[in-house]
């Protein structure tokens, strides 16, 4: 699997917190549950991007 660049991580980190911001406005369960998978999957990229 290709790894992202540490700084390509931090921004897909910044703007799924923006999305989960957004979405806080709305009232919507799917889109919740979509974007904290995004985000956890951001999380995991930058884990193992400085794990290696």
């Amino acid at each position: 699997m290709q790894q992202m660049s540490k700084t390509m991580g931090w921004l897909m980190l910044a703007l799924n917190v923006v999305l989960l911001i957004l979405i806080g406005t709305m009232h919507n369960t799917a889109m919740w549950l979509m974007g904290l998978i995004m985000t956890l999957d951001a999380v995991t990229g930058l884990v193992a991007n400085y794990r290696s």
